[in-house]
């Protein structure tokens, strides 16, 4: 007797390519259905359902319509409010787990198939409450989800009766799954790998957080990752032969020639008009907005102090490799560049502070093997990852990564003076990096104020009141050999 397992993570909310999926997986009639996390939140669709229409998601309906078993908390999801969450849990046709939040989610989910009894435990990556800009989460608990996971799997193998255990775990890996080599830098947010050298009882280990594709047997443990974004799901398939259970995984990807399900209404207002300007703010390669001060991010500072009233001004970059503003500006303009629903921070920083925050930005770069400047993490991995990059407004200054790490900030000048470590200034950053985040523990102070309203909306404000844009900022920065 055969069945399949089927699971996806990190959808995102990107509901055109699930659909996709969503007829790949009807197809198939899995026996049990998982979501592993991170289900709604990252898509322009999101953000139209979330900021504009404010209506239950889409997305929802097409998982009730798949008969979704159980989904598994990610860290994404408390990115809402708590009352916003409860609304998700109530249009959701099945449960949301989560074994490491106290008194929250239910710890596991049994299914009884093809007469066996399966378990689902849910864990989350306990550095949650770490990344928690508004302070939605102060009323939960996460316990640490390595020492969550093996206290369940074991109270599930002792008191439960089944014959299929599956571990789903929102995190990643923090060591290369056959060498052993450390992938990851943070301590304790992927745990993936402890979990499997170190819990007895797993058969089948769902993972996520990292954005991997991942289908392999470690010790006899089917073990996934479905990468992101909705390109795959991960498929196990379940033999039950003789009274003996052995499964084995695989991705399978999205087929682009099923037709997807569309949204006028948010294509109709991504392709509303906001605004002009007298250049082109648009950018076409990854490095010459990292490297140099251009138009768009001199227009995002100039934007962010003008809300803020801060004298300095410090904004990221989305990974993509085109970005920018067109001379007509249009609401998806805003989405592609500022997808993310922070708002803007005012910090009081030392010049010792500004010095080691630039220092940390300049770590995610190395030289290469054809003695250009790349990320370190292609480079030397595991190195600090491109999006903890940052550049800064009004501060001119330089990085030079040919010297060493923690020695490269080479200029640091405000109005043409020379920073001193003790001078103290108003910089305005996103609350995301203002939660102190990977190793800008600078940024984790209370703020002198802020502005509540999302920087994507505040773009598209200043945009339309501005319109013509005209850049009036003058300082600089540059990243070199």
């Amino acid at each position: 007797m055969e069945f399949s397992i089927i699971a996806t993570s990190d959808i995102h909310g990107h509901t055109e390519r699930f659909s996709q999926l969503a007829k790949m997986i009807q197809k198939e009639k899995p026996a049990l259905l998982i979501d592993n996390g991170d289900f709604l939140q990252g898509s322009h669709l999101s953000y139209y359902y979330e900021q504009v229409k404010k209506d239950i998601h889409p997305q929802i309906a097409l998982a009730n319509e798949l008969l979704y078993d159980v989904a598994i908390f990610g860290n994404h999801e408390f990115n809402y409010p708590l009352n916003e969450i409860a609304h998700m849990r109530k249009a959701c046709h099945f449960p949301w787990i989560a074994a490491n939040i106290r008194d929250f989610a239910r710890p596991y989910f049994i299914k009884e198939t093809h007469g066996i009894r399966i378990a689902v435990i849910g864990v989350v990556t306990h550095f949650v409450p770490q990344w928690d800009e508004d302070d939605y989460t102060t009323s939960l608990f996460f316990e640490d989800a390595l020492a969550s996971a093996k206290r369940t799997v074991q109270h599930v193998r002792s008191h439960e009766n089944v014959q299929l255990v599956i571990l789903s775990y929102h995190g990643g890996f923090e060591q290369d799954l056959h060498t052993g080599h450390r992938i990851d830098l943070e301590d304790g947010e992927n745990q993936g790998y402890a979990m499997l050298q170190q819990i007895d009882g797993i058969d089948i280990f769902i993972t996520g957080h990292q954005h991997l594709e991942i289908a392999t047997k470690v010790n006899g443990i089917s073990v996934v990752q479905p990468g992101a974004n909705a390109h795959c799901f991960a498929q196990i398939t379940v033999t039950i032969e003789d009274d003996e259970i052995t499964h084995s995984p695989e991705l399978v990807y999205v087929d682009n020639s099923i037709q997807p399900q569309t949204f006028d209404e948010l294509n109709q207002w991504k392709n509303t008009w906001i605004g002009e300007s007298e250049i082109d703010f648009s950018y076409s390669d990854f490095f010459s907005p990292r490297f140099q001060s251009i138009p768009y991010t001199q227009l995002i500072h100039q934007m962010q102090l003008h809300y803020t009233g801060a004298q300095l001004s410090v904004t990221e970059l989305p990974y993509h490799s085109t970005g920018g503003f067109p001379k007509n500006i249009h609401y998806g303009d805003v989405l592609h560049n500022l997808p993310r629903a922070n708002h803007l921070k005012v910090l009081a920083l030392t010049g010792s502070e500004i010095r080691e925050a630039l220092e940390l930005c300049a770590a995610v770069f190395a030289i290469n093997d054809a003695h250009e400047i790349d990320f370190s993490s292609t480079v030397h991995y595991p190195e600090p990852q491109p999006y903890t990059y940052d550049c800064w407004g009004e501060l001119d200054y330089e990085l030079t990564i040919s010297q060493a790490v923690g020695q490269r900030v080479t200029k640091l000048h405000y109005q043409g003076r020379e920073i001193q470590p003790d001078d103290v200034f108003e910089v305005a950053v996103n609350s995301y990096r203002a939660t102190g985040s990977h190793h800008f523990t600078m940024m984790k102070k209370q703020a002198i104020r802020e502005v509540p309203t999302i920087i994507p909306k505040l773009i598209m404000r200043y945009i339309h009141e501005h319109s013509p844009i005209k850049i009036t900022l003058e300082s600089s920065f540059q990243v070199r050999k």
